[in-house]
């Protein structure tokens, strides 16, 4: 039984056969673990890259150091909020020009003098409180009689501006007793005009030409009149003659 024994594991074919298996044995092996190696190592790889790809390419809300090439950071706007704010700007620069167009607009209005719209104007625009009556007496409640009035009476409010009827030149300012400060200007076709009861701060002089519409004066107090309506008396010649104001003021408005 020895013999048998000796002779079965000195059997050099069967040696042979047996290594030959365990060495493809091993081969095997070895090559499936490097394929497994391979296949997760090119696996991982990629996600690496794609990961480091994707967070760099990702923005960050802040830059830890607050800034970005030496200046302040600040949050890149989004499309919407760079358009809402371009339109807010082209709104409020349309409203801004709309508004300054129409304060010019108003201001040039304020400034355009009649005479470039009429060649006459009422010095004032209020009603007629007593007439032209030269030849019949009226009563005059300051004096206390009966009076001619040789002009009419403008009703106005106390500091309300006078203008000139036309074209002229100032040929008078003075302040009379009775009718107060006056100014004489002669107009064109032969009409002269005396605006009475105007404030002591006369803004014409004596030989200065007035255009249509100019500010003369302002409505203050006439003493002989005083206890009537603050208003603004005036008085008109034709050629010398006196007039009643009140039909040239209708004959050209």
């Amino acid at each position: 039984m020895k013999f048998n024994a000796k002779e079965k594991n000195n059997n050099p074919k069967k040696n042979a056969g047996f290594y030959i298996a365990l060495a493809l044995c091993i081969t095997a092996i070895g090559g499936a673990a490097w394929t497994t190696y391979s296949s997760v190592l090119d696996y991982q790889t990629p996600k690496e890259e794609s990961s480091i790809q994707t967070e760099s390419s990702k923005p960050q809300d802040k830059p830890t150091d607050k800034t970005v090439s030496g200046l302040e950071y600040s949050k890149p706007e989004s499309k919407t909020e760079s358009s809402e704010k371009t339109a807010n700007a082209i709104l409020e620069s349309s409203i801004e020009s709309s508004e300054s167009s129409i304060e010019e607009s108003s201001n040039e209005s304020s400034e355009v003098s009649p005479k470039e719209q009429n060649e006459f104007v009422k010095p004032i625009e209020g009603k007629v409180i007593k007439g032209y009556s030269p030849e019949n007496p009226v009563y005059s409640k300051t004096m206390g009689d009966w009076r001619v009035h040789e002009g009419i009476d403008i009703a106005a409010d106390d500091g309300e501006k006078v203008r000139a009827y036309s074209d002229g030149i100032v040929k008078k300012v003075y302040n009379d007793e009775l009718l107060g400060y006056s100014v004489e200007i002669e107009h064109k076709n032969g009409i002269t005009m005396i605006y009475s009861g105007l404030s002591p701060t006369v803004l014409v002089k004596e030989g200065e030409n007035v255009s249509c519409g100019d500010y003369i004066g302002a409505v203050f107090t006439i003493p002989s009149e005083i206890m009537d309506e603050v208003h603004l008396h005036l008085t008109t010649k034709k050629d010398g003659k006196l007039i009643d104001a009140q039909s040239i003021l209708e004959q050209n408005h």
